[in-house]
């Protein structure tokens, strides 16, 4: 059974930055994860108080913190949201302290890793994936490089030849 995945593009909260780039610019991301998922991923337009699917994974593009864009909604339904929501182009810096940790949101995507995954040549392996809570990196079959209670989930990739290396 396939896990529904929506793209939320939140337009802009304030004037837009010079450089700021819109969704499109990331429509290879939104196609490999829908070819790895097996999933179609949608991409939808809206404030995600006003466009929230009922189900499935979110990953959500906003100009805003993500905890801003939960408080949007009653607090009864904030928690089943967070665990739904994968924020992205999200700032790196303390990532679990501000995101993964407080909000319980599965995963997060940061802007300098989406932008290095964009510009690589697509078949060159040792891709990085995005940071996510350990438990969720071993549902979807990653390794992880272990940091706190978080990690950062890479793909799995087979063995090298020679005597076995120790647990990642």
């Amino acid at each position: 059974m396939s896990i529904p995945i929506t793209w939320v593009y939140e337009p802009p909260r304030l004037p837009p930055a010079p450089m700021q780039v819109g969704p499109e610019h990331y429509a290879r991301f939104i196609e490999e994860v829908g070819r790895h998922a097996g999933v179609s991923v949608p991409l939808v337009h809206g404030f995600l108080r006003d466009v929230a699917p009922e189900e499935g994974f979110i990953l959500l593009e906003a100009s805003t913190h993500p905890k801003l864009v939960l408080d949007e909604f009653p607090p009864e339904k904030r928690a089943a949201l967070a665990v739904r929501l994968v924020p992205m182009v999200i700032s790196r810096t303390r990532i679990f302290e501000s995101l993964l940790e407080p909000l319980s949101v599965p995963a997060a995507v940061d802007s300098m890793t989406l932008q290095e995954w964009r510009i690589a040549d697509p078949a060159t392996p040792g891709a990085r994936g995005p940071y996510g809570l350990r438990d969720i990196g071993h549902l979807v079959g990653a390794s992880c490089l272990r940091v706190r209670i978080g990690s950062l989930l890479l793909p799995e990739q087979p063995d090298p030849p020679g005597p076995p290396s120790s647990p990642r």
